[in-house]
């Protein structure tokens, strides 16, 4: 069986005692406990905090924003937990029953689908710009299921009560194409790349061409106010990753997608052992995984049987085998 340099990373870690605490005892139990927890999500429950801490005219508001919406009660709760000021919630109620209904369909559900096949919109396939923007484009594609109004401005180029999350405005500041959905889809892409290579080692950029560097995906990811931390995964030892995928099957019960880096061994030659390819799980269920992969612009369905299988090239993976690097969330500190 050939080598991965994360493989080798992770037991040198192991090794010498670095952070673990992913794969504890303690920490597994708590990830199965989430996993099979039969309630309100992170959204939801982020929305109740907010709703509880608000005044009562600010209460009313919330309230009657996600009465607006009706069935798409969930947008109003991404919405809220997003951080994003109330005058912007409310706005997007508002126009939320104008709204043309491909852009609704875009924002309540970027995917378009909860199983296998092709992400589109209209005519735009959601596929990276180009081989070095698989990172980016599941950066972007994280941040369009996670907040509305960053997808809200990728389908109709406009934002609510003037109110633009970081990466929008980030794109629109750098004047980056913005006329089009398609337009928009790749400038949000250039933005998150720039953003994760422009100072990826110490003070010192990363270059573009290498792609996404694993270690600072973790810091640009936003979801909900939670925060995030880079797990290098050793896909040789059951153990742990059986810990990756308990952890990953917790964070999507809740509704946070988990993005994953991909890879080859030594067998294919020393340029396969590093991390070489960016996915995305967005969902799972009956001993599967659903992965959005931007080479194909497809959600593909992952076994999760089939991980760990060196000689096993994975459509889901993007044709690559192994899996290296995670990034997941911190749990949060009662």
């Amino acid at each position: 069986m050939g080598w991965t340099l994360t493989s080798i990373v992770a037991r040198a870690k192991g090794a010498l005692g670095g952070d673990q605490r992913w794969t504890t005892p303690v920490a597994l139990e708590r990830a199965r406990a989430l996993t099979g927890r039969d309630g309100p999500d992170l959204y939801a429950r982020a929305f109740a905090r907010r709703h509880a801490a608000a005044e009562t005219a600010d209460r009313k508001a919330l309230d009657a924003a996600r009465a607006t919406v009706g069935d798409d009660a969930a947008v109003i709760e991404r919405a809220a937990a997003s951080g994003a000021p109330l005058d912007a919630v409310a706005a997007l109620a508002s126009r939320w029953p104008d709204l043309p209904r491909e852009a609704r369909g875009m924002v309540r559900n970027p995917l378009g689908r909860t199983g296998a096949g092709p992400v589109a919109w209209g005519t735009v396939r959601a596929a990276q710009v180009d081989q070095t923007t698989c990172g980016a484009a599941v950066m972007s594609m994280m941040a369009m299921m996670t907040d509305p109004f960053v997808a809200l401005w990728v389908a109709t180029g406009t934002t609510a009560a003037d109110y633009a999350p970081p990466e929008v405005l980030a794109t629109t500041v750098r004047g980056r194409p913005s006329h089009t959905v398609d337009e928009r889809w790749r400038s949000l892409q250039r933005t998150f790349h720039e953003a994760t290579t422009r100072t990826a080692v110490g003070p010192l950029p990363w270059p573009r061409s290498f792609g996404t560097p694993p270690w600072r995906v973790d810091n640009e990811t936003r979801c909900a106010g939670l925060r995030f931390s880079g797990v290098v995964v050793d896909d040789d030892n059951p153990a742990k990753l059986g810990a990756l995928i308990t952890h990953a099957a917790a964070a999507l019960a809740d509704g946070i997608p988990v993005p994953l880096y991909s890879g080859g061994d030594s067998q294919g030659g020393l340029a396969n052992v590093v991390p070489r390819h960016v996915v995305l799980l967005t969902g799972h269920g009956d001993g599967s995984f659903r992965v959005y992969e931007p080479g194909s612009a497809a959600v593909h369905a992952l076994a999760v049987a089939d991980l760990g299988q060196p000689h096993r090239k994975q459509p889901a993976l993007g044709h690559w085998s192994r899996v290296c690097w995670a990034v997941l969330p911190r749990p949060v500190q009662s």
